[in-house]
């Protein structure tokens, strides 16, 4: 017949076990979100043919006036190219307009709030055009609601994320961040504030 003594032994036992069970698994599932999140960043970093820096790209390199870029990155998760019959589509159901081998989003007076070029050079989209990573530029200074400009440019760049399983990234191809957001919403606040005084001073 077992004893308290063996009972307790026994479901002392069994606790030890579920203990260390509980405990290899948790350092197992730990250690894969650590090599993710560091896979994550070491791509961003080790992608030289990103070239999202390339005013050229962008059409500003002509402009006389002060600048206020705000960028955002879109590059595949797995480095896979995009179909870009899938992206002209995406976008022309979204209300961009092809504009010189680029997409424009615009206001509904016709100005251009922001673009959509292709990250790798020349920038440029064509239909035959081979990418995985795409960038999201507007000159803050030229739009006409700054603020509202950097909200639409992220609320569009989640939807495409999430329908071409890519990567938001900032201008250094780092994985965004709710910080980095609020910082580019502060930085367009600045620039509206700038363009109301300078409007005053006129």
């Amino acid at each position: 017949m077992t004893t308290n003594s063996e009972i307790y032994l026994i479901g002392l036992a069994v606790l030890t076990f579920l203990i260390i069970v509980f405990l290899y698994i948790r350092k197992i599932s730990n250690s894969s979100k650590l090599k993710l999140r560091i896979e994550e960043q070491s791509d961003a970093i080790e992608s030289p043919e990103v070239d999202i820096n390339n005013q050229q790209s962008f059409e500003y390199e002509n402009s006389k006036e002060e600048q206020e870029l705000a960028i955002l990155n879109l590059i595949s998760v797995d480095r896979s190219m995009y179909d870009i019959e899938q992206i002209f589509g995406f976008l022309t159901n979204y209300g961009a307009k092809i504009n010189n081998k680029f997409f424009s989003f615009n206001n509904k007076d016709g100005m251009e709030r922001f673009r959509v070029i292709n990250a790798l050079n020349p920038g440029t989209f064509k239909n035959d055009t081979k990418t995985f990573a795409i960038a999201i530029v507007a000159d803050l200074m030229k739009v006409d609601d700054p603020l509202d400009t950097v909200k639409q440019m992220v609320e569009f760049s989640i939807n495409f994320a999430d329908k071409f399983h890519a990567s938001l990234c900032d201008e250094e191809r780092t994985p965004i961040t709710k910080q980095m957001i609020s910082h580019m919403e502060s930085r367009a606040q600045d620039v509206e504030r700038i363009k109301q005084l300078s409007n005053h001073n006129d």
